[in-house]
Formats: structure tokens, sequence, C-alpha cells
């Protein structure tokens, strides 16, 4: 009878896997890889099935990480944990007894219940040895000093040796008689031989005059053959010049079809935009104001363009330098939030003269930048980014409460944790595009934040993965500016991302590559400032009006600027003397 393995009740011992398994799948109670998975309602904390279910019954009624209230009823299957643990490849529960077998861990209770190495015991009285059950019949019947030998009857033998005495004398008489047969039957089929042969002798001699004659035919046929074939090739040499010449014409109109195609499709892109008049083209029409950033000593620094006069000017400058922070614009009040090293948020009262940056009176829970913020019917979402404090990105989107104290309440975790990404509030959602994922690197996902329900969903991935792109929303569309891609390449590209379809539509892309700009929309107009490319810090602007075919450089900024953050400026009060 097979012996059972050993029951574990907790996980399984991480030796066991062919390949390291993630720390993030191992039970924080018996800390091996996690077997029979089950984790809490809320935060999603997992553990074995047989750790927490003794831990409820010994300790108390709360999770051991987050100290919800948990009973075993409650307990959640992670179907996502299970399905990635039951694919693990793990070493058999007879390995120590030889068995070489890696398996699925969904496949493990199967494999063990019928493996060859399991355990057995001899079933010879007086035996019990302990055998693998693929050996058990070789020790049974032929190794172990208590098995049972078969006695043998030896007058039944002689018996049986007698009968196999008679069965060969008639065999024989049978064999004799087969012979004389066969003897007689050769002599008739030679007789009958021989009177085909002669028969055959007289056909041959005619078979070879006619065959003689045929040869003769096929060398005078052959002889013309040859000739025509010279023909043939000859006419086949001309063909294939006309084939190659044919070929060539025809890539010759591929390539121009493509590009007709190419230039169809851009004109049909632009025929859905709206066309802009001829005297507005490429003009902002409203004041931008940027902040922040680094670059050429400019951390502080802040600038006003004046759409009245088509120049920049340069501000009060902030308390603080804000790289890779956010800003938005919230009860006629800018706010500038935190930055690398920085916990601080400054705001700056639009309606207020002279301008003056000010600091809140309280500071973020912990320092992070390049994360996003975005002002949803009052509420301010604040998106992802990197915490400086626990040197980790974050996977969170959190409601930002300009309370005392200033909190960040958690509303929703994201799939992946990401910054450097974009987001634009759209209808009732909020898209957020691209980023960074610490393990996995670029990525591609947009995802729909929905604020009402708390949830997010995939939506159709982006043409490839981004970061550290502009992004602006126009109409119903996202449009995406620059950045990098997945090999670090600085881009120029510009196209749209349709946030209710996901389709792509391409824009004439930017006069210069840069990544970490900041870009805004005024009306119909898209203004791009700043940045970096593989050169230098830049203080380049460049625009774009909607409907149009090519951008269009606008004076530059007196400083170069990079992570900086830029808003519309919503009123129409200040004057060209409150800049200077």
């Amino acid at each position: 009878m097979a012996c059972c393995p050993t029951e574990k009740n907790y996980g399984y011992d991480d030796s066991r896997f062919e390949n390291d398994v993630d720390q993030h799948f191992h039970c924080s109670i018996c800390y091996n890889v996690l077997k029979e998975p089950r984790m809490c309602r809320n935060n999603e904390h997992v553990f074995c099935l047989a750790c927490i279910s003794e831990h409820l019954k010994v300790n108390s009624q709360t999770c051991p990480e987050c100290n919800e209230h948990l009973s075993v009823d409650t307990l959640r299957r992670p179907r996502l944990v299970n399905n990635y643990l039951s694919k693990l490849k793990i070493n058999c529960d007879y390995a120590s007894r030889g068995c070489p077998e890696f398996t699925c861990v969904a496949d493990l209770q199967t494999h063990v219940a019928n493996c060859e190495f399991a355990p057995v015991f001899c079933s010879n009285e007086n035996c019990g040895m302990e055998i693998n059950k693929q050996d058990q019949v070789h020790h049974e019947t032929e190794i172990c000093e208590y098995r049972k030998v078969r006695s043998y009857d030896y007058g039944q033998i002689q018996e049986d040796i007698g009968t196999v005495k008679g069965s060969l004398i008639a065999f024989d008489g049978e064999v004799e008689a087969m012979e004389k047969e066969m003897e007689k039957n050769m002599e008739i089929n030679y007789v009958a031989m021989k009177r085909i042969v002669g028969k055959l002798e007289g056909s041959l001699e005619g078979m070879n005059k006619r065959i003689h004659e045929k040869v003769e035919a096929s060398k005078k046929s052959y002889k013309e053959m040859k000739h025509d074939q010279h023909e043939v090739k000859k006419e086949m040499r001309t063909m294939k010049e006309n084939l190659s010449n044919m070929n060539k014409d025809v890539d010759e109109f591929k390539v121009m079809m493509s590009l007709m195609l190419e230039k169809l499709n851009m004109l049909e892109s632009r025929n859905k935009l709206p066309f802009p008049s001829v005297g507005m083209l490429n003009t902002p029409k409203e004041d931008i104001l940027i902040a922040g950033g680094s670059g050429c000593d400019s951390g502080c620094s802040a600038e006003i363009f004046f759409c009245e006069t088509n120049g920049w000017y340069e501000v009060a400058a902030m308390n603080e330098r804000h790289e890779g922070a956010s800003s938005f614009i919230y009860n006629d009040q800018l706010f500038v939030v935190g930055g690398k090293h920085s916990k601080t948020i400054e705001t700056l009262n639009l309606d207020e003269l002279p301008l003056k940056w000010m600091e809140f009176s309280d500071e973020l829970p912990y320092a992070g930048d390049d994360h996003s913020t975005v002002v949803y019917q009052q509420r301010v979402i604040h998106i992802g980014g990197y915490n400086r404090d626990e040197c980790k990105t974050s996977n969170l989107i959190s409601e930002l409460q300009l309370t005392s104290p200033c909190t960040l309440k958690e509303l929703c975790q994201m799939p992946q944790p990401r910054d450097c990404q974009g987001a634009e509030p759209f209808e009732d959602k909020v898209l957020v595009l691209g980023g960074v994922h610490d393990k996995r690197g670029i990525l591609d996902s947009v995802l729909e934040f929905d604020p009402k329900k708390n949830v997010c969903k995939e939506l159709p991935s982006l043409p490839h993965p981004m970061k550290e792109m502009a992004t602006v929303r126009w109409r119903d569309q996202v449009v995406v500016l620059g950045g990098r891609d997945k090999d670090d390449q600085v881009l120029n590209d510009v196209f749209m991302y349709d946030c209710k379809t996901g389709q792509i539509t391409a824009l004439p892309s930017m006069l210069k590559k840069r990544y970490k700009c900041c870009a805004v929309i005024t009306g119909n107009t898209i203004v791009v400032m700043g940045g970096e490319n593989d050169d230098d810090y830049l203080s380049s602007v460049e625009c774009f009006t909607m409907g149009g075919c090519t951008w269009k450089y606008l004076p530059s900024m007196n400083n170069s600027k990079c992570e900086a953050v830029a808003e519309v400026l919503p009123s129409t009060r200040l004057r060209k003397s409150v800049y200077v």
C-alpha cells in the first residue's frame, strides 16, 4: 500500500521551485511561498489559508497587516495570484527519493498521487521494507529474502515432456509428406517453364528489331527538340528581362501610391479639424504663466507670456525650486504642488496685484515629484509619482484635500505604479497615459479613472511606450507631444488619442525634439515650452493651431526651463504693467 507524503499545512519552501519566486507571493506569516492563498477584503493582503486560519483562531479577528476586521468567512480568493502560482514549476514531494520531475503547482497533487517514486511497503510476509513504487514488483519477486519460491511437480513435468515428444514425431511425418509434394510440383513447373522460354526467344528477336527502329527515330527527334529548346531559352530570357522591367515599374507605382495615401490620410485628418482663420494662425489669445523647473539656475523663476505684446516678462520668483512638480488653478489661485525633495505647496493669487508667491499653510504628507494633478468638480485628483520619503513609485490615485492637516485620501489603486505620465480630465472621467513603472520600464497603457465609482479600467494602448511627454486636451482628444520612447530616444512626434475609441491620429511633428517640456492650449492653439533634448536645456517656445499644417516658433523665454509647470491664466484683468 502506498504511503502518503507528510501534509504541510503551511506554504511551499522556496527551494522547491525551479525559479526564484517574487517576494510579493510569499506569506507574511510563515514566510514561505503561498499555498491556497486568501486575502483580506479591503487592502488585499495575501496569506496561506492554513496560516491565516490559525492566526484568526489563536489571535485576534483582524488582518495581521492592516488590522481590518477579518474572519475565515470574509476571506477572499485572489484569482490573479492563484493563476500566477498555479503555473509555477515545483519539484515533486518525493524529490528526496529520486523523482526528477518539476510540475505546475496546479498539477502537483495529481502527479504526487501517481508518482513512481512514492514509498510503498513490501507485501511479502515478515519483510515490510519501504521501497519506491516503481521497484515494488522487482523487489518482491527477485530481491526480497522473504519472497515466495515456486515449487514444481516433477511427475507432471515428465507427462508434459511425453506429450511434446508425440507432437514432434507427428510434425516430422507431415514435413516429409510436404517435401515429396514439393519435389513433384517442381518437376511439373520445370517443363512448363521450358515451353514458355521457347516462346519468349522468338518474341524477343522481333522486339529487338522494333526497339532499334524506335531508338533511331528518337535520336532524330532529340536533335530537333534540342534546337527548339535553344529557341525557347532565348524567348524566356527576353520574357525575364521584360518581367524585371515591369516589376521595377510596379515598385515605383507602389511607392507613389503609398505617398499619395499618406497625403490623403493627412488631408482627411486635417479636414476633421477646424480650419483656422488667416489672421489667427499660430497666435495664442490668452496669457500663459510658466514657473519652477530646472535648467540654468531657473528653478525659482517665473515668467508670463503676454499675448498682446507677444513677449515674455519675468514676475516674482517662487520661494523654493519646484522640479517635477504639478500645478492646477483652483478658486482663482494657481497652486504648484511638491517637486524633488519638496513637500511645499506654493500659491499665486491671480486677483491680487502685485503678484506674489505664498507658501500654503500646510505641507504634503511626503516629498514627491513626477506626479499629476487635475481638478474635477472642485476636487483635486493626485495621480502616481515618485515618493521620495519611501523611495518608491506610487500606484495610488488620491484626493488632495486642501485643509489642515493637508492629506492625500486614497481613492483607487492603479494596476501598476507609474510616474512621468500624462493626465487629462475628460467629461466625467480622468485619463492617465503612459509613464514609467519602476520594474517593468516605460508603459504604453492608458487608464480611465472614474471619480464617482473610484475605479480604473484599461483603454486601448498608445502606439508605443512613452514617458516624460506633455499632454493637452482638445475637444474629445488628448494631444500627446514629444517625450521619450522605450529606447530613451527623444521625440518630436505629435498625435491625438481619441478618449472614446482609443483611435490614434498623427499631427505634424514639432520643430524641436523635446521631453520634460510643458504645454497648454488656448482656444485651438497648442503652445509647447522649454524641456530638454540630447543637447541641452531649452528656452524655445513653439505653437500649432489645430487644422494647420506646420509649427511656428514664438519668442523664446528669458530662462531655459525643464520639468516646469505651465497654466493658461483665466483672468483678463492683468495688464502688461503687472509683469514688468
